[in-house]
């Protein structure tokens, strides 16, 4: 047993807190994903925005779509964290997580297993989990769009490359392809606000340029050049550690899998407003 079930700490503000409305938006956001074609692919791990649904659960519903669900029993989704700091990787036993359509119920012998290794980076830390909401977020669409599924919920500090590959060494028993890895992580925030203004001019061409940089090292699985990447570049993508963390896991299998853009997207674009934007993408990495 585990310490009882993680509550929605963002439902009514990222997503709505009750089902129908949530389930209305979520098909209403489908619909427009759906209006291009979308091709199921044997996919072993996603890179998924975790904004608000107003802003990008269209983005994130077009990588979801091509997961062949049928074969998914269990996903492991890989979080930044926005409000601890710390170093190495946090659990928390908990049950499973609420959310408005039903309990995402938690594999507590695998997490016990990966708490349990000598050695391990992953520590149970419950507190990193309350209140974050980039595994929150995207539970109601994994549950809208996957078969029953456990899951295995972990937040990642601030790690360098060598702490970042003996993670993915920890975590590598659960590298299967009936397991779904999801790396929950925005793309580049730009503005006063986030304390990032890299330039002032053309900034729509260069934000896009400064995101497709780290996208093309993350679709040539190239984990040194994306980890210098974001260090060279200040990027301020959240998700740099979960993203970091599974291409070190695909230098364990070289060849096995493939990377591909799904959707891209930014804020500045939605409102014609750059003084303020934050970018999302969809990736798929599938079998190769």
């Amino acid at each position: 047993m585990g310490i009882g079930m993680r509550l929605m700490a963002v439902s009514g503000q990222f997503y709505p807190g009750k089902e129908a409305p949530l389930r209305e938006k979520i098909k209403e956001a489908e619909a427009v994903a759906r209006a291009e074609e979308v091709a199921v692919r044997p996919v072993r791990a996603l890179i998924l925005p975790h904004a608000g649904y107003d802003y990008s659960a269209v983005t994130a519903i077009k990588g979801i779509l091509t997961a062949d669900k049928s074969r998914i029993k269990r996903v492991v989704v890989l979080s930044p964290s926005h409000r601890h700091g710390f170093h190495g990787v946090a659990a928390g036993r908990y049950d499973g997580y609420w959310t408005p359509l039903a309990a995402a119920n938690c594999d507590m012998t695998a997490l016990d297993a990966l708490l349990n290794a000598p050695g391990s980076p992953i520590q149970n830390m419950p507190e990193a989990h309350q209140g974050e909401h980039a595994i929150e977020v995207l539970l109601p669409l994994l549950q809208y769009f996957l078969d029953d599924f456990t899951l295995i919920p972990l937040i990642i500090g601030q790690n360098n490359l060598e702490q970042i590959r003996r993670i993915a060494d920890a975590l590598a028993l659960y590298w299967e392809p009936e397991t779904l890895w999801v790396i929950s992580s925005d793309f580049t925030h730009f503005g006063r606000s986030f304390d990032y203004l890299p330039f002032s001019t053309d900034i729509r061409a260069r934000l896009r340029k400064l995101d497709m940089g780290a996208i093309d090292r993350i679709l040539a699985l190239d984990t040194q050049g994306f980890y210098d990447y974001i260090r060279e570049t200040g990027a301020t993508i959240c998700g740099h550690g979960p993203i970091e963390i599974l291409l070190a896991m695909l230098d364990r299998e070289p060849g096995k899998v493939r990377a591909e853009l799904i959707d891209y997207t930014n804020t500045g674009e939605m409102f014609r407003d750059f003084s303020h934007s934050v970018s999302y993408a969809a990736i798929s990495f599938s079998e190769a």
